[in-house]
C-alpha cells in the first residue's frame, strides 16, 4: 500500500513537468489607467476549457507561470468592459512579456479571431467572485460538488464540506433562493453540474442587514448557483438503479423544474449499503446526535467505517442499514421582494447491530473490566416540513416568517449480555431482553416585522416565536441479574411509559437608532417562557397483569421564565464592525414533583459580550469575539426519580441542579490572496463553564453503579487550528496542510472522590492534488494525531494513543465515454492501553461507461472494501473509563448500476473560433 501511494504521489508531481514558460503583461483602459482585478485566462482552443489564469494587481500587472508549450486562446475580461481575445503560442517571444492590453468599450475583431458565444471563466464583481461553469469541464453525470472541485479558490474535502476563499461555506442558494433547508450538501450532492451556468462566491449578510442597510456584522460565506437558462424550460433529472453481491441494491430518482419565478425539486432513494437520505445530518438526527449530552470531556478515535460508493468519507456507520428517503422542495417568487418556500423531507432506516464492547473502569483504588454483547434491531422514520415567507410590504417594511413541523417514530428490539470482572474473577452479569417504541411530534414558527422610518436613522423590529412538542416512549424489558458475591440471581419483567410535553414561546422588540454617521445604539428586550411536563408510569409485568410501582411513576414539571433586557452599541464602517453587547437575564425556574410545593430558583445574570470584525485588506480579515450565556437543565436532568432500566447502572436526576454559565472567547484570522489563491485560516477558541452538569458515580462492591447528576465546579476547553492552502505551480499541484491542538479539563466524581480528566490532543494533516484536472484528478494525503488522556484518580491508567491515516483518490476520464475511480484509505492505530495495534485498509473502485445521445445513459460497476478488511472499531477515553467497541459492518461487495438522465440538453454555447484568411 505504501508503494502504491508513493507511485501516486510521484505521478502527481511528475505530471507537472515538461517544457514550461512564463507569460506576463499589463492591463489598462483606453486612457492608459491601470486596471486592477482584471482576469487573464489561457483557454484550450478545442473546447474552451480554462488551462491557466491570472488576476491583475493594483498596478494592472499580471503574470501566468509554468505554462506548458502549446497554442492557447488568451482572454482578457473586466466587469463593464468588452472581453478581448488573442491567440498565443507558448513559449512566447520577447522573454515572455506580452505587452499592454488596452480594454475598450467596443467589440473588436483583431488578428482574424471572431468569438461567438464567449465564456469568461472568472470575473470579480465588487465583493463577489463569479465563475462560468461552462468553462470547467466535468464528466457527463457530474454533480455540483464535482464542478466546485475544479474552481480556483474553492475546496471540497472528501466528506463534501466546502471552503471558498479560505472560509467554510455555510449556505448554498439556487438562483438566490433556499434549497431544501440549511444543509448545503443537499444542493451540491444532488444538482447536476450541467444545470449550472454561474457559481457566485460572496459574503452573505443577514436578511435584516440587507433590508435595513445597517451592517450588523453577521456574515457567512455563501455560494449562489445560477441556473443555465436552458434548464428553465422543461423537467430534468435522472433515475438510477443498481444491484450487487449479497443482495445489495441502491436506487434513486431526482427530478427538477425551474423557472424565473418557481423552483420545484423531487428526490427519492432506497438502498441497503449504509447510504443515508440526503445528508449525514439526517442520520445523526435519528440518533439524537453523536455526542453525549454530558460528556465531561472525551476523546474518540473511529477506525474503519462503512465505505460504499458513492463514498462518504470521514463518516463511520456501524451495523447493517437499509434506508429510504424522499423529499419535495417548492419555491415561488411572484415579485423580486416576495417569496414563499416550502420543503418536505422523509427518511426511514432499519438498522441491525451486533456489537461487542470492552470497558476498563477505575476508581481511586481499584479497577475492573466490563464486557457487553449486543444484538439489536431498530427502525426509525422521520418526516419534516419546513416553510418560509419573505414579504416586503413596501420600501420601508418587511416581514420574515419561518416555521416547521416534524413527526418521528421508532421502535427497537434486541438483547444484550453484560459481565464484569475484577482481578480476573466474575463479579456480576446481566442478561437483558427489551423492546421500545417512541413517537414524537413537534412544531415551531417564528416571525419578525421590520420598519424603517423616514430619514433612514431608525429601524424598529418586533418578533415572536413559539414551539411545542409531545414525546411518547413505551419500553418493556426483562433483566436477569446475577451477583457472584451473594450467589444471588434475580429475574424482573418491567415496563416504563413516558410522556414529555413542551411548550415554549417568546416575544421580542428592538430599536436600531443611528447616533452618527457610523454609530448605532440598539436597545432591546425579550420575554420567553417554557413549560415542560414529564409523566412516567413504571411497573412489573406478571403472567396475568401489570402492577404499577408508584415510587417510580412520577409526574414532574418544570417552568422557566426569563426576561432579557439589553443594549448593543455598534460602530460600522466598510472595513470595521464593532459590537459591544450589554445584556442580562432575569430568570425564574420552578419544578414540581407529584404536585409538591416545588423547588424555586431565581437569579439575575449579566451577560456581556463583544465582537470585532476587521477586514484590514482585501481578503484579510480578523475576528475577535466574546460571548456569555446560561444553559438551563432539562426536565430529564432534573427528575430525581431512579431510572432502573439497567439493573447494574441506576441513574438519578437532580432537581436542585443550577444552570451552567458559559463564556466563550474566539479569535479567527483569515488571509486569502486572490492573485496567488493562497489561503491561511487560523483560529483559537476557549470555553470556560462554571457549574458544569456532570455525573457523580458510586461504584458498589458488587460493581453495580449508582449515577447522580451534580454541578461540578468548572470545565475548561481550549482549541486552536491552522489551515494553509496554496498552489505550487512549478510542479502543478495544490498543497494543503492543517494543524489542530485541543485541551479539555473536565471533572466528575467517582465514589465521592473528584476525578479530573484531562485530554490533550494534537493532529496534523497534509494533502496534495493536481491542479490541471482535464483527464486526471488525483488527491493523496495523510494525517497523524496524538492524544494524551490523564486521570487524577489513578495516574497509572493515563493513556496515550496515536492514529495515523493516509489516503488517495484517483479519477481518470480518458474520454467522454469512460470514467474510472479508485480510492484507498488506511488507518493505523497504536496505543499503550488497549493491547493491540490495528491497521484498517479500505480500497474501493468504480468504472463507468456513458452511451446514447449526449451520454444520457451510463453503466457503472463498483466495488467497496475490496480487501474485505473493514473493522467497525471505536476507542474512547472518557470520564473514568477506557472503552473499545467493535460492530458488524457491511464488508466487501460489488454492484452494477444503470443511470439514465432525463431531458439532457445537448449542444451548448461553447466558444466557436473562426479564422479569417
Amino acid at each position: 500500500m505504501r508503494l502504491f501511494l508513493t507511485i501516486i504521489l510521484s505521478s502527481i508531481v511528475l505530471s507537472g513537468f515538461g517544457q514550461i514558460s512564463n507569460l506576463s503583461g499589463e492591463v489598462a483602459d483606453e486612457n492608459g489607467q491601470s486596471m486592477p482585478a482584471a482576469t487573464v485566462v489561457l483557454l484550450k482552443p478545442s473546447d474552451s476549457t480554462m488551462m491557466y489564469f491570472a488576476i491583475s494587481t493594483a498596478k494592472g500587472h499580471w503574470e501566468v507561470k509554468n505554462i506548458k508549450a502549446g497554442t492557447y486562446l488568451m482572454q482578457f475580461a473586466f466587469l463593464g468592459f468588452e472581453t478581448e481575445w488573442r491567440e498565443i503560442t507558448c513559449p512566447y517571444e520577447n522573454s515572455g512579456y506580452w505587452g499592454i492590453m488596452s480594454m475598450k468599450p467596443k467589440p473588436l475583431n483583431m488578428d482574424g479571431v471572431e468569438v461567438i458565444g464567449e465564456h469568461v471563466p472568472m470575473q470579480i464583481k465588487k465583493d463577489t467572485i463569479e465563475f462560468n461553469a461552462k468553462a470547467f469541464k466535468t464528466k457527463p453525470d457530474a454533480v455540483v460538488e464535482d464542478l466546485l472541485k475544479k474552481l480556483p479558490g474553492v475546496e471540497v474535502d472528501r466528506a463534501g464540506n466546502i471552503k471558498a476563499m479560505g472560509e467554510d461555506v455555510r449556505k448554498v442558494y439556487v438562483d438566490g433562493k433556499e434549497f431544501f433547508g440549511n444543509d448545503p450538501k443537499v444542493a451540491t450532492k444532488n444538482l447536476p453540474a450541467d444545470a449550472i451556468d454561474k457559481v457566485q462566491v460572496y459574503d452573505k449578510k443577514s436578511d435584516e442587514s440587507e433590508f435595513t442597510g445597517i451592517d450588523d456584522g453577521s456574515r457567512e460565506k455563501a455560494l449562489n448557483l445560477v441556473l443555465d437558462p436552458d434548464k428553465k424550460d422543461g423537467v430534468f433529472g435522472h433515475v438510477m438503479a443498481g444491484y450487487g453481491t449479497d443482495n445489495h441494491y441502491q436506487g434513486n430518482v431526482k427530478l427538477y423544474r425551474f423557472t424565473d419565478k418557481m423552483q420545484m425539486a423531487g428526490l427519492a432513494m432506497q438502498n441497503n449499503i449504509n447510504q443515508f437520505g440526503f445528508s449525514f445530518q439526517d442520520y445523526m438526527d435519528f440518533n439524537g446526535g453523536m455526542m453525549s449530552m454530558m460528556s465531561g470531556g472525551s476523546s474518540q478515535i473511529m477506525l474503519g467505517g462503512d465505505n460504499s460508493l458513492p463514498i462518504n468519507f470521514g463518516q463511520q456507520v456501524n451495523g447493517l442499514t437499509t434506508s429510504g428517503a424522499g423529499g419535495l422542495n417548492f419555491s415561488f417568487s411572484p415579485t423580486k421582494d416576495r417569496r414563499f418556500f416550502i420543503s418536505y423531507l422523509a427518511n426511514g432506516t432499519k438498522k441491525s447491530l451486533i456489537q461487542n464492547t470492552n470497558t476498563q473502569n477505575f476508581t481511586s483504588d481499584a479497577s475492573y473490566v466490563q464486557q457487553q454483547d449486543v444484538d439489536n434491531t431498530k427502525r426509525d422514520t422521520a418526516h419534516s416540513l419546513n416553510f418560509g415567507v419573505r414579504y416586503r410590504i413596501d420600501s420601508s417594511q418587511n416581514i420574515f416568517v419561518d416555521g416547521g413541523a416534524s413527526f418521528n417514530f421508532s421502535n427497537s428490539w434486541g438483547q444484550s449480555y453484560t459481565d464484569s470482572y475484577q482481578n480476573n474473577q466474575l463479579v456480576n452479569w446481566l442478561d437483558n431482553n427489551s423492546n421500545q417504541g417512541s413517537d414524537r411530534i413537534s412544531g415551531s414558527a417564528k416571525a419578525s416585522w421590520l420598519k424603517k422610518f423616514p430619514g433612514n436613522r431608525t429601524v424598529a423590529k418586533i418578533g415572536a416565536n413559539g414551539s411545542l412538542s409531545k414525546n411518547l416512549t413505551d419500553q418493556q424489558w426483562q433483566n436477569n441479574t446475577f451477583f457472584a458475591a451473594t450467589n444471588l440471581e434475580t429475574l424482573e419483567s418491567l415496563y416504563q411509559e413516558n410522556q414529555i410535553d413542551n411548550l415554549s414561546y417568546s416575544v421580542n422588540t428592538s430599536l436600531t437608532q443611528r447616533l452618527g454617521k457610523r454609530f448605532f445604539a440598539i436597545p432591546e428586550i425579550s420575554y420567553s417562557s417554557t413549560d415542560e411536563t414529564l409523566v412516567r408510569t413504571q411497573g412489573f409485568f406478571t403472567p396475568s397483569d401489570a402492577i404499577i410501582d408508584s415510587l417510580l411513576s412520577p409526574t414532574f414539571s418544570r417552568k422557566y421564565d426569563r426576561l432579557k433586557p439589553g443594549l448593543t452599541l455598534k460602530r460600522s464602517t466598510e472595513k470595521v464592525q464593532i459590537n459591544l453587547f450589554l445584556k442580562s437575564e432575569m430568570y425564574r425556574t420552578e419544578n414540581f414533583l407529584w404536585e409538591d410545593e416545588g423547588v424555586e430558583n431565581s437569579r439575575f445574570v449579566f451577560l456581556p459580550g463583544f465582537n470585532l470584525d476587521y477586514e484590514y485588506k482585501s481578503g484579510h480579515r480578523l475576528n475577535l469575539s466574546f460571548m456569555s450565556n446560561i444553559a438551563q437543565p432539562t426536565v430529564n436532568q432534573l427528575l430525581p426519580v431512579a431510572n432502573t432500566t439497567n439493573s447494574l447502572s441506576v441513574s438519578y436526576g437532580n432537581r436542585n441542579l443550577k444552570p451552567e454559565y458559559q463564556r466563550r472567547l474566539n479569535l479567527h484570522w483569515v488571509i486569502f490572496d486572490q492573485f496567488s489563491f493562497t489561503s491561511l485560516f487560523t483560529g483559537i477558541n476557549a470555553t470556560y463553564t462554571t457549574d458544569k452538569i456532570n455525573w457523580s458515580r458510586t461504584i458498589h462492591d458488587n460493581l453495580g453503579q449508582t449515577l447522580n447528576l451534580v454541578n461540578v465546579e468548572n470545565d475548561f476547553k481550549v482549541s486552536g487550528n491552522m489551515n494553509f492552502s496554496t498552489p505550487i505551480r512549478p510542479i502543478g499541484i495544490n498543497f494543503k496542510a492543517g494543524l489542530r491542538e485541543s485541551w479539555n479539563r473536565g471533572i466528575n466524581l467517582v465514589n465521592d472522590v473528584e476525578n479530573i480528566n484531562t485530554n490533550m490532543s494534537h493532529s496534523f494533516s497534509m494533502s496534495v492534488d493536481n491542479r490541471t484536472k482535464k483527464k486526471w484528478d488525483v488527491v493523496a494525503g495523510g494525517s497523524i494525531s496524538l492524544t494524551d488522556a490523564k486521570y487524577s484518580l489513578q495516574e497509572s491508567l493515563n493513556n496515550r494513543y496515536t492514529n495515523f491515516t493516509y489516503f488517495t483518490e484517483i479519477q481518470y476520464n480518458p474520454s467522454d465515454k469512460w470514467n474510472f475511480m479508485v480510492s484507498a484509505d488506511v488507518t493505523n492505530y497504536n496505543d499503550q492501553s488497549f493491547g493491540e495495534s490495528i491497521s484498517v485498509p479500505l480500497i474501493a473502485a468504480e468504472a463507468s461507461y456513458f452511451f446514447m445521445k449526449n451520454n444520457r445513459a451510463s453503466f457503472s460497476i463498483q466495488g467497496a472494501d475490496l480487501l474485505d478488511k473493514n473493522r467497525g472499531i471505536s476507542r474512547i477515553s472518557e470520564l473514568n473509563y477506557l472503552r473499545e467497541t467493535q460492530s458488524n459492518i457491511i464488508g466487501r461487495y460489488f454492484m452494477l448500476s444503470f443511470k439514465y438522465r432525463l431531458n439532457k440538453f445537448g449542444g451548448g454555447d461553447g466558444i466557436v473560433i473562426k479564422k479569417h484568411r
